[in-house]
């Protein structure tokens, strides 16, 4: 773990992550850019009401023997209320993304999307498409808002940031997550990954 210094209050910022590209002080609230060796803050963070969830930050859990550290959180706004974003580390500090929507827990990782992009305002909920030799089934299309951020993150995810996205699903509770960013001719991503039994998400007391 490195420990930086925040550029508005001069608190100890300590960085998990060695990708970390985006870190919330927890003494002032400002929102910081780790620019190759430099930080420049970009404001304040909006603050995030505590949800009830499985999940809090620093907090270990284990899932299927293997441990997680969460260590940095998202939060959207969308047409049916709020979802979480979980940026959280394996004891070998892989990072990876741990979604919560209500009682759904989703793990995803980055995805690399074999062919071109399709064009989100063709897609359906229903639509199928092929990608690796499967059949994925459009089973949600919405747009996002970020209304907050905490800890630290592989992305530089501002407040204010808007996304339309598309969750793809196949058999053996896969799933594949195109996002379309609405800011600068950002490039679609793509991650993959399964629902998670919460039964099995066991958090350390």
């Amino acid at each position: 773990m490195k420990t930086y210094n925040c550029p508005q209050c001069g608190s100890e910022l300590p960085i998990h992550f060695k990708h970390s590209k985006l870190s919330v002080c927890s003494h002032c609230g400002s929102t910081i850019l780790l620019e190759d060796k430099a930080l420049r803050s970009v404001g304040q963070a909006a603050a995030l009401a505590d949800l009830p969830s499985l999940i809090q930050m620093h907090i270990p859990f284990t899932y299927e023997s293997q441990h997680y550290t969460p260590v940095g959180l998202v939060r959207y706004r969308f047409q049916y209320g709020l979802w979480d974003e979980w940026w959280v580390l394996d004891s070998q500090h892989r990072g990876r993304w741990l979604s919560v929507d209500e009682g759904d827990y989703t793990f995803e990782k980055p995805y690399h999307w074999l062919g071109d992009f399709p064009d989100i305002r063709n897609l359906t909920v229903g639509m199928e498409l092929k990608q690796t030799q499967k059949i994925w089934q459009v089973t949600e299309k919405e747009l996002a808002l970020c209304i907050g951020t905490r800890g630290e993150l592989p992305e530089a995810i501002l407040t204010g940031d808007r996304m339309g996205y598309v969750h793809l699903s196949s058999e053996n509770q896969a799933i594949i997550t195109l996002e379309y960013p609405l800011k600068s001719q950002e490039a679609p991503l793509a991650y993959s990954g399964r629902w998670l039994d919460p039964f099995a998400i066991k958090v350390a007391v």
